[in-house]
């Protein structure tokens, strides 16, 4: 049995003005740094085996302070990297309803095999996080522990879909904020729990989800 402690990033000031990060690389703004902070603090009571992060520095900002003083040391792994968006990072939603509407219109149907121009699909995203789950899960086999990861809202979702048994389609229907923290329990005899879905309460009442 694995319990996974799955943490997405803190803010950037992409995230604030709403820009396609993807693969780009933007470090945490302020309001970031302080939400890693907030995961930190809430993680610490926390043992863990092992500790993940993509390897864009949004995700490691927010691993460092996480995992503080401990002597675990934080893997950095490409295949956790968000779904790259191609041409379209960088760019606002405002901005891609106006230069892709028809294209935008795919991406909200739950069309998994569609990719933005230059970037991956659903399925390309799916498959990735997939493997990386079960190639994590694989060198903890037999374990008993507990294992971070800090990721990205794409990446982190199809990670959990994959664990849990679910459709591709289902990934977008989770939300995850920005240093909300889910957990989710595996057995090595296969199946999965949900143990917490985006939670947030370690970053305070006035956030805004």
């Amino acid at each position: 049995m694995l319990r996974w402690f799955l943490v997405r990033h803190g803010e950037t000031e992409w995230n604030r003005v709403g820009r396609a990060q993807g693969q780009s690389d933007p470090p945490l703004n302020q309001e970031g740094r302080e939400q890693a902070e907030a995961v930190a603090a809430r993680l610490a009571p926390v043992s863990f085996e092992a500790a993940y992060s993509s390897d864009l520095r949004r995700a490691a900002e927010t691993a460092a302070p996480v995992m503080g003083r401990r002597d675990t040391p934080i893997v950095y792994r490409r295949d956790l990297r968000e779904k790259g968006f191609g041409e379209w990072e960088g760019m606002t939603y405002e901005e891609l309803q106006l230069r892709y509407p028809a294209m935008l219109a795919e991406l909200f149907d739950e069309r998994p095999a569609f990719a933005p121009p230059g970037g991956e699909s659903d399925l390309e995203l799916f498959a990735r996080a997939a493997g990386a789950a079960a190639r994590i899960a694989e060198r903890h086999a037999g374990t008993d522990g507990n294992i971070l990861v800090v990721s990205h809202g794409g990446t982190l979702r199809a990670m959990m879909v994959s664990m849990l048994g679910l459709p591709v389609e289902s990934m977008w229907r989770l939300r995850l904020s920005n240093a909300g923290l889910s957990v989710i329990t595996t057995f090595d005899e296969g199946g999965a729990t949900i143990d917490l879905l985006n939670d947030t309460s370690h970053l305070g009442p006035g956030f805004d989800a």
